[in-house]
C-alpha cells in the first residue's frame, strides 16, 4: 500500500455531509525543490495520485486499481511510484499485504522471462506518439524506438520546449521533423535554442 506525504496539506475542510471531491494545491509547490526536478510526466501522474488519494483519507489504492484508474499500463504506474518517493511513502502498517504485491510483481517478471510468448510492455512510444504534433509513419517510428530505446521523460522534456519553439511553427508546422527523423536523430538530447517563457 501507498500513502501520499504529508497528506493534510492536500486536505480540504471535511464536511459529512458530501464526499471530497478535490484538494488543496497550494502556489508554494512551484518553489518545492522536488517538484521542480520532476519530469512533467511525474508531475501529472503525482496530481492524479493526490485525486485518487482524497478517496481514502491519503491512502492509494493497489497499483492494479491505479493502473485501471488512471488508464495505464502498471509498469509505467510502478516506474511512476518509484520515482515519487518524495512525495509518496510506502504504508508499512500492512506489510503483508505489500509484500505480496512484491510477490506477485516478482511472480508476473519470471513469467514473462520464461514465456516465449509475445508480451506487450510499455516502452513510452505511445505516450511520445500521443504528443507528437506530426503523426505520420507510425511504423518506422515504432521500429526507430525500438531500436534506440529513448527514455520517455527526457523525450517528453524535449517535446515539451520543442513545441513551443517558432522553428517548429513556422509555416504551419513544415519544419517539424517526421516522427521516425526525429528518433533516428536522437532528438531529444537537443538542448533549448531559444530562450523559453513558460
Amino acid at each position: 500500500m501507498y500513502k501520499i506525504k504529508n497528506w493534510e496539506e492536500f486536505q480540504p475542510p471535511l464536511r459529512p455531509d458530501r464526499n471530497v471531491i478535490w484538494i488543496k494545491l497550494y502556489r508554494k509547490v512551484l518553489d518545492d525543490f522536488d517538484w521542480s526536478n520532476l519530469a512533467d510526466s511525474n508531475k501529472a501522474t503525482l496530481i492524479e495520485l493526490w485525486l485518487l488519494a482524497s478517496e481514502d483519507e491519503g491512502n492509494l489504492p493497489a497499483v492494479d486499481e491505479i493502473a485501471f484508474r488512471l488508464r495505464r499500463d502498471k509498469s509505467f504506474i510502478n516506474k511512476q511510484l518509484e520515482q515519487l518517493s518524495s512525495f509518496v511513502l510506502r504504508d508499512g502498517s500492512d506489510s503483508s499485504a505489500t509484500r505480496q504485491q512484491v510477490g506477485s510483481l516478482e511472480k508476473s517478471r519470471v513469467e514473462i522471462e520464461k514465456s516465449k510468448s509475445r508480451v506487450e510492455i510499455d516502452d513510452g512510444f505511445d505516450l511520445f506518439w500521443k504528443n507528437y504534433p506530426k503523426r505520420i509513419g507510425k511504423g518506422k517510428a515504432q521500429l526507430a524506438w525500438k531500436k534506440h530505446k529513448p527514455d520517455i521523460d527526457e523525450v517528453l522534456k524535449t517535446l515539451f520546449w520543442q513545441l513551443e519553439s517558432k522553428e517548429w511553427f513556422n509555416e504551419n508546422g513544415k519544419f517539424i521533423p517526421h516522427p521516425t527523423t526525429w528518433i533516428n536523430a536522437k532528438r531529444w538530447l537537443d538542448e533549448p535554442t531559444e530562450v523559453q517563457t513558460f
